[in-house]
């Protein structure tokens, strides 16, 4: 026969209140048997496990909402799309906090360097510490998918082997994507922690899962990652993005990106670059394969040879310029060289 709890026991068995289990009881997450004569809660070995999933939920910070809609439809699915939301809003949040203490640390600094400024100067002269801090912060959470890649997932290697566009950018993809692979693992020694940012539907990163290496993508698209997982069931995959990367200083050796930088403006694009450095050990290595011209003048020769519906295609994307990126990675003390693969794809590496 079944055992059977009291309230009070569960409560002590989780070292929580009754009233917390009742509350789960009222938000319909629970569902105790009532005893006929005295009208006691009794909770089942179900019930326990149940519970026990929703204290863990909840320590997560999961709002109960969601908690709810995770105990009633418990499919796979729904589960991980639940934890992708929350991984997103615990990474937006390390982000805005980091924003913040960099911003104090600043205005601290200043005060404890200029002790004169205590007076009627103070506030002008640590408004653009506060400026800076919050014109990072818009800039950080204003990029938007203007490209519907979660609707684009399931055709998207269909798009690339079909090489669609007026351009042709996808002609040469899968020499772009051996060369970035060889490039990022040169001298690299094994079980070198390696980052994919834009991991797409796993084109890039099924290379390395024949390698020693210790391999982790992020997206910002929900469904390319689960078109990656279902092609490639080992890989570790994460929601992330270039402007807000999940993962603290100095963590990776080696960062890689494919066919995803140019959907960065100029100014997210020094933004991604600090990003990128942030995370990146000493000695690290930075590769990106994507659409670029070298400089303003080689953009202007590209341009005078394309047609007007060729133009229209270049103008829906956000194209590199490598001296730019030059001097953004100067400002790190960090060198730049590339590589040409045709008219427009380049790879790039900052070291």
């Amino acid at each position: 026969m079944e055992r059977k709890y009291t309230i009070n026991e569960v409560a002590q068995m989780f070292q929580i209140t009754t009233n917390k289990i009742r509350f789960y009881e009222k938000k319909n997450i629970l569902h105790p048997q009532r005893d006929m004569e005295n009208n006691y809660r009794y909770f089942t070995e179900d019930d326990i496990i149940k519970l026990q999933a929703v204290l863990v939920y909840r320590m997560m910070n999961i709002p109960i909402e969601q908690v709810k809609d995770m105990m009633v439809h418990y499919e796979r699915e729904n589960i991980i799309n639940h934890f992708h939301s929350q991984w997103k809003y615990i990474n937006d949040e390390i982000h805005r906090l980091q924003l913040i203490q960099n911003c104090l640390e600043g205005m601290m600094d200043t005060v404890y360097d200029c002790p004169a400024l205590l007076g009627d100067s103070l506030p002008e002269q640590l408004l653009p510490f506060a400026q800076n801090m919050n014109n990072l912060y818009q800039i950080k959470n204003s990029w938007k998918d203007r490209w519907n890649f979660d609707d684009w997932a399931t055709s998207y290697d269909v798009s690339v082997k079909n090489n669609i566009g007026r351009l042709g950018i996808y002609k040469n993809y899968e020499r772009i994507l051996d060369t970035v692979f060889d490039q990022s693992i040169k001298d690299k020694a094994p079980h070198s922690k390696i980052l994919e940012i834009g991991v797409g539907t796993g084109n890039l990163a099924k290379r390395y899962l024949t390698s020693a290496f210790e391999f982790i993508g992020i997206d910002q698209s929900r469904e390319m990652l689960n078109v990656a997982k279902q092609k490639f069931p080992n890989l570790r995959l994460r929601i992330g993005e270039f402007l807000k990367i999940p993962y603290p200083n100095n963590y990776f050796d080696i960062i890689v990106s494919t066919y995803a930088f140019h959907h960065l403006t100029d100014e997210e694009k020094e933004i991604a670059v600090a990003e990128m450095v942030r995370v990146l050990r000493k000695d690290g290595r930075i590769v990106l394969g994507d659409l670029m011209f070298e400089n303003a003048l080689k953009k202007e020769e590209l341009y005078s040879t394309l047609t007007q519906d060729e133009l229209s295609e270049m103008e829906d994307e956000y194209y590199s310029n490598i001296d730019m990126l030059k001097d953004i990675s100067n400002r790190f003390s960090m060198n730049l060289s590339f590589i040409k693969i045709d008219r427009l794809t380049y790879i790039v590496c900052i070291e």
